[in-house]
């Protein structure tokens, strides 16, 4: 709750203040202020802080906090302002006369009010709802029965979600044996431990023997039930979902799940995920939203459905907040709505939420035309009636679905890959009565405090006891490291998440350092004077005196960049160039890469709700002015409006304008109520710079570095020179770096991972870790810089467009973007490209929230990576905000495709040997003479080689051949030799 009330507070005076500093003395007005003693405790530590730290003059003598007020009738004080303004006005204006006008209103006006703004009910007849019931109602579970002493062998499956455990059995042919659902009642061991006795005493109250072959969870509980339940596999919910609904329906082209908390979409392409979507940041209108509203209104969520379809009308609710619809209930009971209507037009937002909200796609007909309907909220017949509406109004000839075990899919989708992953093995689950006997605690305070890195995040300790394991303990951690409590262990984990970081490179973290050290650079020559200057004593002297100054001013300088935007491409020109004008490396300051602290502490001067990456800006540079051990007096934020290029045939390199911009907000902020940068005895300076035109440009520089640091027009070009170099040293040791590891991946058959991002993408305080959290999982990660562009590399990829005449060159994007002046969305393109073409490349797609540059492009991305089968997966959310479940959850599911992916590049690399190796013999025997080719020189070595088992090139490279893929004829094993069989 601490935490909550500070974010609160802090969420006040970051945003809704507007930079303002609240002025002495404050009120503190309302309910929750007068009621929760906690809250305020939080405004009377936040705000003396605020006026210690922007030096806001108060009353002597008197403690801060004793300024922050809360009023004896802080709660009444909107109606005392409103009595007030009242009495001071003239005394024939708004006389009281009656309560008739109120009561008529109450009794018919808001009648009226209501049909206007309102919407038709759900159904529109009876005839209409008894046909939809027929159709989405699901047919009651009829479990197997059994005989005495009959042994049953069965998989088991357990999703432990946000507010429900569900647990199934599947038999070793996939059929459902049964299945057990309860709501959450705070812990999910236990909850776990009630549903497994549940299962089995269905199977063995009937006499017969209950035998488990293996046993998998998913959830988000999937992860501590795995380690006390010894589960077999522990899967990430979205991949239970899709394996599940493949099981039971074909041709599936979406899936939509909606649970408690989440909502996961799943879009497919021949059965394989094409891209999935889930929800980060709210969970308005999902399953315990819905339910906590009818319990509110004296429904149990059984009756939810037939309270909504009882409502003729329903008010239109606004979609995607949670807290917005809350005030639209309040609302809309003050106009009169019933408690039915209302949630009936809960009921009808629900796809707003999914659509719009959450997939940001209106155009479901892209998307495909069957769609599976799951999770546990799509027992509600009014959540079905919704979505189908919305779906069917936009694809007419969609089929859609609700899955036949619906509140169950996510447990069968874990039992199934249990029996995948055992297969006939031993299984690890610990067995029924073990699981029942399992007594635990769970500890999470002060003494579970992870102190193995600087993020001292708390941890849960679980301590375990069975008769047969004895005591274990399981931690449940936010990384690796965190997972052990001995030192020795977390050493061990630390060498080998080394190790596996080692051997598959992140060039996002090795840009984003990179480009922020020092890269030194040859000092410039001494400036000579002028000729008539040499030729006077005096001017001679005063010139040779001017110059020992303007080394010392330079010498002292402490020039402090904030580690932000663009500055992550050119650190290493403008390190180079204050090192060439003669400033020590040591006095060119950076600030720290993005954190919460930072953000926390620096956040408080925002004028304007821009995006992430440009708003953070003034946390860094409030950091340099007051959190530098080595304090700066010249903060350098320049103003970037055009950008260096290599790309060809592009309209301009424009720098997003927002971007742009945030040096004069930055600037705007901290002198808005006096000068902050004096008072830390420090000058701003936020110079337009163009680094598309070289000569404005370099006369530019010498336009702030002339007056600056006293800088002269040969010294300034110098310093440009170093600076250009330097820059190049920088791109050139990522490009070589990136192609020795392309090249590795080539010869293993394995695929890298490509960060379609912006360059301040690389500070991890804005990616979120999620590409280092990738990389742990055994993939190199590439930015767009790090992309070799070797001549040989670049004819391999973009050569056969060049011959069609589709681009003039490799770096030409006309193809895919016609209007191209925007440098950054113009490199996300073309890296676009360049992942689509090259096998052992995918893309992550990474946007801030609030891009208004990049969404314009979200489709021609996906189109161009598509295009050829190569996997795409997204993050278009990034904000300040790291909703660190939903981001695991991705991340989980990012890694099992990848998983599944490489080991299809594994196998179309072993069909290609195959047929090389078939090559080289048909050859030989070509030489020799023999123009008969019999059938066993084609088979793998050590089988009978046949002719009819050759795969065509283009079948076996292609997404469909191979093992699990199909032929041209439409074989679904590829081995058939063209369909012989």
């Amino acid at each position: 709750m601490a935490s909550l009330f500070d974010a609160i507070v802090q969420q006040n005076l970051s945003v809704l203040t507007r930079g303002n500093t609240l002025r002495p003395v404050v009120l503190l007005l309302g309910g929750p202020n007068s009621f929760l003693p906690a809250l305020r405790d939080a405004w009377r530590a936040h705000i003396p802080r605020l006026w210690e730290e922007r030096n806001t003059p108060l009353t002597p003598g008197v403690d801060p906090k004793d300024l922050i007020i809360v009023p004896e009738n802080a709660l009444y004080f909107a109606a005392l302002g409103a009595a007030f303004y009242g009495s001071e006005e003239d005394a024939s204006i708004g006389r009281y006369t009656g309560v008739e006008s109120l009561t008529a209103y109450v009794r018919e006006g808001r009648n009226a009010m209501r049909d206007v703004s309102g919407a038709p009910g759900l159904v529109s007849s009876a005839e209409e709802l008894e046909d939809f019931r027929k159709r989405y109602a699901l047919e009651p579970f009829m479990p197997p029965t059994f005989s005495p002493g009959q042994v049953v062998e069965a998989y088991l499956g357990i999703d432990g979600g946000s507010t429900s455990t569900k647990g199934v059995l599947l038999g070793p042919d996939a059929k459902l044996i049964a299945r057990a659902y309860q709501l959450s009642k705070g812990n999910p061991i236990s909850d776990a431990q009630e549903i497994l006795a549940d299962l089995r005493h269905q199977v063995e109250d009937q006499g017969a023997e209950l035998v488990v072959r293996g046993l998998g969870t998913t959830g988000y509980a999937k992860d501590i039930l795995k380690d006390t339940l010894g589960a077999d596999v522990a899967i990430v919910e979205t991949v239970a979902h899709t394996q599940s609904a493949l099981h039971y329906y074909d041709d599936v082209d979406v899936i939509v799940d909606v649970g408690g908390q989440d909502i996961k979409v799943i879009v497919l392409s021949g059965r394989k995920v094409k891209d999935f979507r889930l929800n980060t940041q709210c969970s308005a209108g999902n399953g315990y939203f819905l339910q906590s509203t009818a319990n509110r209104f004296g429904f149990s969520v059984d009756e939810y459905a037939d309270a909504a379809f009882s409502a003729e009308h329903l008010p239109l609710f606004s979609y995607g907040c949670a807290v917005f619809m809350e005030s639209d209930i309040v609302n809309f009971q003050q106009l009169g709505w019933s408690r039915e209507e209302i949630m009936a037009g809960l009921a009808a937002v629900l796809p707003k939420n999914i659509w719009l909200y959450v997939v940001q796609e209106p155009n479901l007909a892209k998307l495909g035309r069957r769609f599976v309907l799951q999770g546990g909220t799509q027992h509600n017949l009014a959540a079905v009636k919704s979505q189908h509406d919305f779906i069917k109004s936009r694809v007419p000839d969609a089929d859609v679905v609700v899955h036949r075990y619906t509140g169950e899919s996510g447990a069968i989708g874990a039992a199934l890959e249990a029996r995948r992953v055992v297969d006939g093995g031993r299984s690890t689950f610990i067995d029924f009565g073990a699981a029942e006997g399992l007594h635990f605690t769970s500890t999470r305070d002060e003494s579970t405090r992870c102190n193995y890195c600087t993020n001292n995040c708390l941890r849960t300790f679980i301590d375990t006891e069975t008769p047969e394991f004895g005591h274990r303990r399981f931690i449940i951690a936010t990384c690796e490291k965190g997972g052990v409590s001995d030192l020795d262990s977390m050493r061990t984990i630390k060498a080998r998440i080394d190790q596996v970081k080692k051997e598959n490179p992140n060039f996002v973290e090795i840009a984003g350092k990179d480009a922020f050290r020092a890269p030194g650079a040859e000092p410039a020559p001494e400036p000579r004077a002028p000729a008539l200057t040499r030729l006077n004593p005096v001017r001679h002297q005063r010139w040779n005196k001017r110059r020992e100054q303007a080394k010392k001013l330079r010498r002292e300088a402490v020039i402090g960049i904030p580690r932000v935007l663009n500055m992550y491409s050119y650190g290493p020109f403008f390190s180079a160039y204050f090192q060439a004008l003669g400033i020590p490396s040591s006095n060119i300051v950076f600030s720290d890469v993005t954190s919460e602290a930072m953000w926390r502490e620096g956040s408080r001067r925002g004028s304007i709700d821009q995006c992430f990456p440009s708003k953070v800006a003034l946390a860094h540079v409030h950091q340099l002015l007051t959190g530098m051990r080595k304090k700066p007096n010249i903060i350098f934020f320049p103003i970037f409006t055009t950008l260096l290029t290599e790309l060809e045939n592009v309209l301009d390199s424009c720098a997003c304008p927002t971007v742009a911009g945030t040096p004069q907000v930055v600037k705007a902020a901290f002198t808005k109520e006096g000068d902050s940068f004096a008072q830390a005895g420090a000058r701003y300076y936020d110079p337009v710079l163009s680094f598309a035109e070289p000569e404005l440009f370099e006369h530019q520089l010498l336009a702030f570095a002339g007056p600056a640091l006293d800088v002269t027009e040969s010294e300034n070009e110098h310093a440009i020179r170093q600076g250009y170099r330097a820059l190049d040293r920088f791109r050139s040791s990522l490009r070589d770096q990136g192609r020795a590891v392309l090249e590795e991946l080539e010869r293993e058959h394995r695929p890298g991972i490509v960060l379609l991002g912006r360059p301040y993408h690389n500070d991890p305080g804005l990616n979120h870790e999620i590409v280092e959290s990738l990389q742990k999982c055994g993939y190199p990660v590439f930015t767009i810089d790090s992309l070799p562009t070797n001549p040989e590399i670049l004819d391999r990829l973009f050569g056969d467009d060049i011959a069609r005449g589709d681009i003039r060159s490799a770096m030409d994007i006309t193809d895919v973007w016609k209007n191209a002046y925007s440098e950054n969305s113009s490199r996300k393109l073309w890296a676009a490209k360049y992942v689509a073409r090259h096998p052992n490349l995918v893309a992550l797609d990474l946007s801030s929230f609030k891009c208004g540059h990049d969404a314009p492009m979200y489709s021609v991305v996906e189109s161009i990576v598509q295009a050829t089968d190569s996997p795409y997966f997204t993050f278009h959310d990034i904000d300040e905000n790291r909703p660190a479940g939903s981001i695991k959850i991705r991340v989980e599911t990012i890694a099992y495709f990848l998983q599944r992916h490489q080991e299809q590049l594994m196998r179309r690399a072993g069909l290609e040997d195959r047929i090389q190796d078939a090559l080289r013999a048909y050859e030989e025997r070509i030489r020799a003479g023999d123009p008969f080719i019999p059938n066993e020189v084609f088979a793998p070595a050590g089988e009978s080689r046949r002719w009819d088992n050759l795969i065509p090139l283009e079948l076996a490279m292609s997404s469909n051949g191979g093992p699990g893929g199909g032929c041209a004829a439409g074989c679904s094993s590829g081995a058939c030799g063209g369909c012989g069989n």
